[in-house]
């Protein structure tokens, strides 16, 4: 019988990051699985831009 737990293609633990002085995104952690559908939703200023511009590198994080 196959295995019906997913390998995890991304993880994020604890993700920080500050704009200046204020923690826009703090503590958050995830994983997506291999094989799923995720989307990411919020109103705006939530901080989806940003998390996934850390997630990508191209912000720094100071925690995770």
């Amino acid at each position: 019988m196959a295995s019906s737990v997913k390998e995890p293609i991304l993880t994020a633990d604890r993700l920080t990051v500050f704009r200046e002085t204020y923690a826009v995104i703090q503590d958050v952690s995830f994983t997506v699985e291999a094989g799923t559908d995720t989307a990411i939703v919020g109103p705006n200023g939530a901080g989806k831009s940003t998390l996934m511009q850390a997630l990508l590198g191209v912000l720094p994080h100071q925690a995770g």
